[in-house]
């Protein structure tokens, strides 16, 4: 009897994690579409970067839009419900009809994307980048941030406030080849990926449990915020990491 239930309990995970990675690629792929409008002369669009960085690793970019006004980094999300969250906390909430989800800051998620990009890029100087997270109208959004925490539909209203040319034409398709190139899109090195972000994920879990930063390595210290109780790190403001006391 504890066998059929174990088997059963990971089934069901199994099919959450499929069906949330196929929802996932759905929204990628709509997203994808809606970039598609954007002039061909000005702007360079890649979906699905999946690069090494500077350690080893292997990070996964929804997608990029190269111009001459900034690299766009968009980082998208297919989700229902109520999702709300800050700038900073390691993670955000997901209410659906009263159940609540945790799921990873995506604005931080982006934040490692970019930090790779910059790495592979470092050549071309200092040249703009700018993040965005995208989701579905399908949720609604309560979150807090500076960073640009949009719907689909608004990408690209974001995208064409920027007008001051800070790229250049050349720099723009040495930008593009070179990525294109970067690109790791092998089905051992996608599995590779997927290995690493449950590792990393395992990683920051331990330290959080030990009650330390998993971005900085400093304490987490318990604070009293406009909102309630939370950690925060102890390096702050150098380092700005949150997380909601449970």
């Amino acid at each position: 009897m504890p066998f059929i239930i174990i088997t059963i309990f990971l089934c069901l995970l199994i099919f959450v994690f499929r069906l949330r990675k196929t929802k996932g690629k759905i929204g990628e792929k709509k997203v994808a579409h809606i970039l598609n409008r954007l002039p061909e002369d000005q702007y360079r669009i890649i979906n699905d970067l999946l690069i090494r960085t500077s350690s080893g690793n292997t990070t996964q970019i929804d997608h990029i839009v190269i111009s001459e006004y900034a690299i766009f980094v968009i980082e998208t999300k297919n989700y229902q419900g109520m999702v709300y969250g800050s700038e900073y906390s390691e993670y955000w909430t997901q209410d659906i009809f009263g159940n609540k989800y945790q799921l990873r800051n995506p604005i931080i998620q982006n934040h490692g994307h970019i930090r790779a990009l910059k790495s592979l890029l470092q050549d071309y100087g200092n040249i703009p980048y700018i993040s965005i997270v995208a989701f579905s109208r399908q949720a609604s959004l309560g979150v807090t941030a500076n960073t640009p925490v949009i719907y689909w539909d608004q990408i690209l209203t974001i995208i064409n406030q920027f007008e001051e040319k800070r790229i250049s034409h050349i720099q723009v398709v040495g930008i593009y080849n070179k990525l294109l190139e970067s690109n790791s899109d092998s089905k051992e090195t996608r599995k590779e990926h997927i290995r690493n972000v449950r590792l990393n994920e395992q990683k920051r879990d331990a330290a959080v449990a030990s009650g330390k930063c998993p971005v900085c390595g400093g304490s987490l210290v318990l604070r009293n915020g406009k909102y309630g109780t939370f950690y925060g790190c102890s390096n702050y403001p150098r380092c700005r990491y949150t997380l909601k006391q449970s």
